[in-house]
């Protein structure tokens, strides 16, 4: 089986950064990587992603349940025609730039929306299929938000009223600052939830720290080494035998570009 490791995290909390570091090191040691983000992926994950970051009707938007099962259909979809296959190959890395978490601290913790409900959803949209490792780059939202640009005035504001245009739904973004703290508080709910599949990690940090704490999270897990001795035998058998062997692991902190 493959390994499957999901990167999750409020708005700015650089977790983009790390999933893109942590492909860009695996690659340089050889080891095989399906990079996945969401939505996205597939043609069906990109339609969504246009249809809820674009907003091509113009100013009308969709109510919070729409949301939660375009989400939810693009990643029945990702789980369909990519997960499915790709989680059997015991040679490969999953990488995911988030996964089902993020419907549960998106829509569930932050809009509100009812978790036993979720639950249901996202569980036929898996397929079962749910990450060895979750890394969370847990970053405070005031912090996280100057990082991209949205803190604003009325950002600030603690409570739940907020500016809302038709439909009663803005972008993520551009949420108030309940929200976001909200957000932040369902993820550390469900890495308490579940501390076996999930590392928080101190998003703070700059950019190499962080990346230090991915890779150590994830170079020591066993199923990794697993995966590396898969790797470093399909090159031994396909080199010639006076090339010798090639070491895949481990991985100096030069060549992974730290």
């Amino acid at each position: 089986m493959a390994l499957f490791i999901s990167f999750e995290g409020g708005e700015g909390s650089g977790k983009s950064t790390q999933a893109g570091r942590l492909v860009r090191a695996l690659n340089d040691m050889g080891v095989p990587t399906q990079f996945i983000h969401e939505p996205g992926t597939t043609n069906l994950g990109r339609h969504i992603r246009e249809l809820i970051k674009g907003s091509p009707w113009g100013r009308e938007t969709i109510s919070h349940e729409a949301e939660l099962f375009l989400f939810s259909a693009a990643r029945a979809e990702l789980a369909a025609k990519v997960l499915s296959k790709a989680s059997e190959e015991s040679r490969l890395v999953i990488v995911a730039d988030r996964y089902v978490d993020s419907t549960v601290a998106y829509q569930g913790y932050g809009r509100r929306l009812p978790l036993n409900l979720m639950d249901s959803v996202n569980r036929l949209a898996t397929q079962g299929i749910m990450p060895d490792l979750t890394l969370l780059l847990d970053c405070p939202p005031v912090e996280a938000l100057k990082r991209v640009g949205q803190i604003q005035a009325g950002l600030f504001d603690d409570g739940d009223s907020v500016r809302r245009d038709e439909a009663g739904a803005r972008r993520f973004e551009d949420e108030p600052l309940a929200f976001h703290r909200r957000v932040r508080s369902g993820y550390l709910k469900l890495a308490g939830i579940e501390p076996e599949r999930w590392l928080v990690i101190d998003g703070t940090k700059d950019e190499d720290a962080v990346f230090d704490s991915v890779w150590e999270a994830v170079t020591g897990m066993e199923k990794f080494r697993h995966v590396v001795e898969q790797s470093e035998s399909l090159e031994r058998d396909r080199a010639p035998e006076h090339l010798g062997e090639t070491t895949l692991f481990p991985l100096s902190g030069s060549q992974r570009g730290c």
